[in-house]
């Protein structure tokens, strides 16, 4: 039963993760690993920026 429980929270935390783009920044620094091994990704912090203010200039299709 506990097992199940932990499995089942595991999932649940997952999902807001990837929902609320937690895990975002690992799978950039994944992507540019693999296919850009020579370059050397931004700091977490620098990426966040960058990203939102390329959302505030190309908005396209948001709530808010």
């Amino acid at each position: 039963m506990v097992g199940v429980l932990k499995k089942s929270l595991s999932s649940v935390s997952w999902y807001f993760k990837e929902l609320m783009g937690d895990n975002d920044y690992a799978k950039y620094c994944a992507h540019l690993r693999r296919h850009h091994p020579g370059q050397t990704p931004p700091s977490e912090r620098e990426y966040w920026k960058a990203r939102w203010a390329k959302q505030d200039a190309n908005p396209g299709a948001r709530c808010c």
